[in-house]
This record gives structure tokens, C-alpha cells and sequence, in this order.
């Protein structure tokens, strides 16, 4: 029995059709009717029962179905081991913001570092701009940014989000408010990074339609400075969460309540640098992400 003939039965078995199963395991659906086809006849056995409306496994193709798991989870054991083989010693090269290298990243790092004891990470902190501009390049195996945009040659995909959130001054009127709407920055001084900034854009996007345009105070590449300056009471500042202080009592934090309420997290990399390394941080990031869907790169 052919390895592809049973990743395509188990994905009729699991799904009991054959269009979504092609869609599954990324074949025309004459495919999949072929290599099932092909399967029965080296087995002369009938795993489907075709005879009524709906697709059922016969006794002999629930039968296989445990065995065939088995099998394919043997073969991903085994490829698995033979790639931590291969890659003792090698290095992961990634980049970030700073805000999700110091509060997002980190744990799952470690998780990475546990799973793939022979690997050296190397972490750089830059822009967004640069940090694409070198996964592009090949500086760099891929990098985490919040909501990345299309761009040709790489590849991302969502692995976790951030609301977003006003800051203010610890005195201001809305100490007592539970969010801040649109309408509440009526009059109110902000601040915010430069155009080109990545910030700046989930600033603008959060804040677009509004009846009122925000008063633009100052503009500042630093978040730091951006706290500091809101901490004197100058203004308020719209930011991730993430990018929030977590212990200042000189600046209140409430959730934004906007048409745009959060910055999606993306991991990017070139679909020529995917290794069972940058596999597994996908891997675990997704699943940090339920906690903090198997992950479908997508072309941006």
C-alpha cells in the first residue's frame, strides 16, 4: 500500500466525501476516485459504500482506517526523527517588533528550544519594513509582525492577535469609563508613531471613519517616549495591548471599542526557507494562539 493512497483514504474517511477530501489533500477530486479505486483493487476488499445518498466506510474500510492512521503517524515519527538528525547544530534565524520579542514571543521559543534541543536560535529586533525586507532577502528565516500585508514571495499566516487599547492619563475623565469609543476622542490631543510605522497604521486604521478626526499632538518613534508623554498628562495614545505598559499608575489603560478593535500577529517566512524547525515554531505558535486552527499558510 502507497503512503498517498492512505493519506487520501483517511481524508475521505474523515470528511465522507470525496470533493472535500480533494479540497483536504489538494488533488482533483478524479484523483482521489482514482487512488481509491486503486486501493480496493490491491486490496480486493470495498471501503465505501456508494449506495445510498451519503458515503459510508464499509467494515473493511473501518478496519483499515486504524490501521492506515497508525501507519501515517509511524511515517511522521520517522520523518521527524530523521530531521532533528539532521539538524543538530544548525541555527533559526528570526526577527521581531520589539514589543512581541520581549512579551509574545518568548515562551514559545522555549517550547521550540525543548522540542529541538540541537538548534541555535537568533532572534533580531527591527521595523516592520525591515524586518520583511530581509526575510525577502534570505537574512532572515521569518519574522513576527502584526498585521502584515500582501507582498510578493512570502508567505504568512495569522498566529494570534491583540486588542487594542486607548492609554490616558491616570487623572483623566475616563478613569471610570469602561472603553473608549471614536467619540470619546473628541478634542483629545494623541500621539502616535510617524507615517511609514506600523503602529501608526493600526493607529490610522482604528481611528478611520470617525465623524472627527483625532487631534494629532505628536508624533514619536519611540512607544517609550509615547507612555512618557502620556504620562504627563499631554495626551492619550491608542496601541496594542501588547504594547501597553503592564504597571504604570501615571496612565489608565481601557479597551478600544472601535470598527477595528485588534492587530492581528503574523508569523512571515519565504516559502523556500521552510525547514522541520520553522514546521515546528508554526506549529507551536498556533497552538499558543488558542491559548493566549493546524495552521493554513496563506500567500500574502
Amino acid at each position: 500500500m502507497q503512503l498517498r493512497h492512505l493519506r487520501t483514504f483517511v481524508a475521505v474517511a474523515s470528511t465522507l466525501s470525496f470533493t472535500r477530501a480533494a479540497e483536504q489533500v489538494h488533488l482533483a477530486q478524479s484523483s482521489v476516485t482514482e487512488q481509491m479505486q486503486a486501493l480496493e483493487a490491491e486490496l480486493d476488499a470495498v471501503l465505501f459504500d456508494r449506495s445510498g445518498r451519503k458515503l459510508r466506510l464499509t467494515e473493511a474500510g473501518q478496519r483499515l482506517l486504524a490501521y492506515a492512521e497508525r501507519l501515517l503517524a509511524l511515517d511522521r515519527e520517522a520523518r521527524m526523527a530523521v530531521a532533528d538528525a539532521a539538524m543538530a547544530g544548525r541555527s533559526l534565524a528570526l526577527g521581531a517588533l520589539e514589543t512581541l520579542a520581549a512579551r509574545w514571543l518568548p515562551e514559545s521559543l522555549e517550547r521550540l528550544r525543548q522540542a529541538r534541543p540541537g538548534i541555535t536560535l537568533r532572534l533580531d529586533v527591527a521595523g516592520t519594513g525591515d524586518l520583511l525586507a530581509r526575510v525577502r532577502r534570505g537574512e532572515l528565516d521569518a519574522c513576527v509582525v502584526f498585521d502584515a500585508e500582501p507582498a510578493e514571495g512570502i508567505c504568512s499566516s495569522v498566529v494570534g492577535s491583540t486588542e487594542l487599547v486607548v492609554i490616558a492619563p491616570a487623572q483623566h475623565r475616563w478613569q471610570r469609563q469602561a472603553a473608549i469609543t471614536p467619540a470619546d476622542l473628541r478634542d483629545e490631543a494623541c500621539f502616535a508613531t510617524p507615517k511609514g510605522c506600523i503602529y501608526r497604521r493600526i493607529f490610522d486604521q482604528a481611528t478611520a471613519g470617525s465623524a472627527v478626526a483625532p487631534t494629532m499632538a505628536g508624533e514619536f518613534e519611540s512607544l517609550a517616549t509615547i507612555v512618557a508623554m502620556v504620562a504627563q498628562g499631554g495626551g492619550c495614545a491608542l496601541l496594542p495591548r501588547l504594547a501597553a505598559p503592564l504597571e504604570n499608575r501615571e496612565v489608565i489603560v481601557r479597551p478600544w471599542h472601535g470598527h477595528k478593535r485588534s492587530a492581528a500577529i503574523h508569523l512571515v517566512w519565504r516559502p523556500q526557507a521552510v525547514s522541520p524547525a520553522l514546521q515546528t515554531l508554526l506549529e507551536l505558535l498556533t497552538q499558543d494562539s488558542r491559548s493566549h486552527q493546524p495552521m493554513a499558510a496563506v500567500d500574502v
